[in-house]
């Protein structure tokens, strides 16, 4: 890895003394695009001549490389990832370039005594002493101790474990690694790309193939090369992170939705203004600049706390103990100088490390709490024991509004403070009283971002075609995320779609007449509401398979639920959201297949494992007629793997027993029907489909807009036009022409 960063670091005056001889890049486009045009005019008075001919081939090809070329280059500088590919939209890049450069200047900051400085030095050396006090501010600390809450751990690695993560490389490992990151991200401080990688690994790729991660030497390589290394450690990092980590903290976690944290707190703040409920109390707790402030001593800590091998703990020391920094102001780099903490941003291994490093405090405050014995959980949080929820860097904590309750939290967040060497704000409301339901008013940050993205392009003059793909990767990507977590108000997607709507069809958010209706326009553009349900209704299924990895499930079995069944609770019971997200459930049964096995995982009568729905709804009178209990389950009608029930005379219940599903071996299980259950799939089931055309077999992959060569530009255009006549035709388009014996040549 050192020879490869040598080598890299030579070739690049290379690159530059070839970058001076091909000259500016701006100039041979011009040239070659008037050279062009003198050929093709050329041409028009000597169609015939081959050399002229093979002339405009080759000035094509050089125009053509010239412009891709300029194309890249200028999609980097503008980083815009929404347009992939069609034409290459020079004019648009340019403007994007010069839009970022003029945002990203500063001419004015306010130090920390409220002196305004507005030179170029003053204003550089202002931001470099910032970060150096922050980054690189040596404090270490006495010997830290954190073995005390391994019995507070919810998993320790095992020796197997820990043989997993130190295993040998492989070379493939590592070409996936380099594959996996996109080509047109942003370069690096040595100006090496990805797709610079990817293009040279038949030439580098047997260098980059190392037997052991320790053959990596981070301290003398960055960018691309520093986080492959890091991304190796990270994909090896995720197969455990599952285990160690809390089901109050599910950010950055495989497998895990923030989204469930979100619909929690928002379970538990509902009607928090009540008055004649318990005694309730809620803290928000935000960690200033907490990837910055943590300490590299405690961090090392947490990983040996956690059963990491001490190999592995130096491969991520080793990358993360190793910066430089310099401040970039206006385009120019000032200062350099050597951290002394802090976890870097953008590195894919950040995220991992600190969400161990947050686990501490869950684990601190579980000690804590246990031996407290003045500590009152929330009254709807007792029953799971649950104290926190943790959003990366912002914490929400519960208990009894009582003092002893919260001086326990006062004490953890306190202690984790001085480890990660910054201080924690908790946020006090600046209103008596707050309302917590999901309502329009709380959506109005939600509409201000879709009106500045609008706002943002409403100086680039874009075709409707491009309107149209901006609207599909960007704005409609906006919804995803809060679509995900609530129940959108019709309102506010009523708003949503008038903004979407005017800006594909006027390039603005102002209001206007459309041109054709939304439903036919949403055939090509996801329907919001659709979407909304679609994407809600994964909750839904989580909750119907019982999904105990989750913690909202679990939150929502033991409190909303209580042994009743999610088919036939009444919709009727806890929160707006919570009616609403229940009405879907008669969307997805119809997709859903119940198999029986042993019987013991379904309810008899509240589950609709029976082809009649549940059968609680169909008989009512069941229970008694049969004599069995309303909390019985399929298992007490099953003998020997086949249905023994019990003697029925009644002829309103005999149709129960004639319709009876199979039995298998196994447990039972519920299965999405046909497939695996995707938010694709459940979108196709909440959106109104048009009806289907006899040839729409026909069409086979999405719709795309071919490249074509406008006529004006062949230079054969005349030919093309009138050759079928053998002669000179004044204005008009031969559609057809005549044969010599005078019949229509089709």
């Amino acid at each position: 890895m050192y020879a490869v960063t040598r080598k890299l670091r030579a070739l690049k005056p290379v690159f530059r003394t070839l970058r001076r001889k091909k000259g500016d890049l701006s100039l041979i486009i011009k040239l070659a695009a008037e050279f062009l045009g003198t050929v093709q005019n050329l041409l028009q008075t000597h169609r015939h001549n081959a050399l002229l001919i093979r002339l405009e081939q080759c000035c094509k090809l050089v125009f053509l490389k010239a412009t891709k070329l300029e194309q890249i280059m200028l999609q980097q500088s503008a980083k815009i990832q929404w347009l992939k590919g069609g034409d290459q939209c020079s004019r648009i890049f340019s403007q994007k370039v010069a839009m970022r450069r003029a945002s990203k200047q500063v001419f004015q900051i306010m130090d920390e005594d409220g002196r305004i400085h507005t030179t170029r030095e003053e204003v550089a050396n202002e931001f470099v002493s910032f970060y150096q006090r922050l980054l690189g501010d040596d404090r270490r600390q006495e010997f830290i101790d954190l073995r005390y809450l391994r019995p507070w751990a919810r998993h320790v690695l095992t020796p197997e474990e820990c043989r997993v993560l130190v295993q040998l490389l492989s070379g493939e490992e590592i070409k996936d690694v380099f594959f996996d990151i996109a080509e047109d991200k942003a370069l690096g401080p040595d100006g090496y790309s990805s797709g610079f990688y990817k293009a040279a690994w038949s030439i580098i790729g047997e260098e980059l193939a190392p037997s052991m991660v320790s053959d990596f030497r981070p301290i003398s390589c960055c960018n691309v090369l520093y986080k492959v290394i890091t991304k190796i450690i990270v994909h090896r990092l995720r197969l455990v992170l599952d285990s160690l980590i809390s089901s109050s903290q599910n950010a950055f976690v495989p497998g895990r939705s923030i989204g469930d944290n979100i619909l929690l707190a928002g379970e538990l703040f509902t009607r928090y203004n009540r008055q004649g409920l318990p005694m309730r109390c809620a803290l928000k707790v935000d960690l200033r600049k907490a990837y910055d402030t943590v300490e590299w001593d405690f961090l090392i800590v947490v990983l040996h706390m956690f059963g990491f091998l001490s190999t592995f703990i130096s491969w991520i020391e080793e990358c993360v103990t190793t910066p430089m920094f310099s401040v970039c102001i206006n385009g120019n780099p000032h200062g350099f100088f050597k951290g002394a903490r802090g976890l870097r941003q953008g590195d894919p291994m950040s995220p991992f490390l600190f969400v161990l490093v947050m686990e501490v405090l869950q684990l601190m405050l579980q000690q804590l709490i246990e031996q407290n014995e003045g500590f009152s959980f929330h009254w709807r949080c007792k029953e799971l024991g649950l104290f926190q929820l943790c959003f990366a860097d912002d914490l929400l904590l519960f208990c009894r509004a009582d003092v002893a309750s919260v001086t326990v939290f006062e004490r953890g967040w306190t202690n984790l403070q001085n480890y990660l060497g910054g201080p924690a704000a908790a946020k006090v409301p600046q209103t008596s009283s707050l309302s917590f339901d999901f309502i329009k008013s709380n959506c109005q940050p939600f509409l201000l971002k879709i009106d500045s993205r609008i706002k943002s392009w409403e100086s680039i003059q874009l075709s409707f075609a491009k309107r149209l793909q901006l609207i599909k990767s960007v704005l409609m990507s906006l919804n995803v995320y809060w679509a995900m977590a609530f129940i959108l108000p019709k309102g506010i997607i009523r708003e949503i779609e008038k903004r979407i709507r005017s800006f594909l069809w006027k390039g603005n958010s102002s209001v206007g007449y459309p041109k054709v209706a939304w439903k036919v326009v949403c055939r090509g553009i996801r329907d919001i509401l659709a979407l909304n349900k679609a994407l809600m209704s994964r909750h839904l299924w989580n909750v119907i398979q019982n999904n105990q990895s989750s913690i909202w499930v679990k939150w929502i079995v033991h409190t909303r639920l209580r042994h009743k069944s999610v088919w036939t609770v009444d919709e009727k019971g806890g929160s707006s959201w919570w009616r609403k997200l229940i009405r879907l459930r008669s969307a997805l049964l119809p997709h859903i297949e119940f198999k029986i096995g042993d019987g013991e995982s379904f309810s008899l009568w509240h589950d609709p494992w029976h082809s009649l729905d549940p059968l609680i709804n169909r008989f009512p009178r069941g229970p008694g007629l049969t004599n069995t209990s309303l909390s019985a389950k399929p298992s007490l009608v099953i003998a020997e793997g086949k249905w023994r029930w019990p003697p029925i005379t009644d002829m309103e219940c005999l149709e129960i027993i004639h319709l009876l599903p199979s039995i298998h071996n196994g447990n039972d299980y519920i299965q999405w029907r046909g497939c695996t259950f995707t938010t694709k799939i459940a979108y196709d089931i909440f959106r109104s489909p048009g009806p289907k055309v006899r040839w729409y077999s026909l069409l086979s992959g999405p719709c795309k807009i071919p490249s074509v060569l406008s006529l004006d530009s062949v230079s054969e255009r005349d030919e093309i036009r009138f050759g079928l006549c053998g002669q000179t035709v004044h204005g008009g388009w031969i559609l057809y022409g005549l044969r010599g014996d005078g019949q229509d040549d089709t």
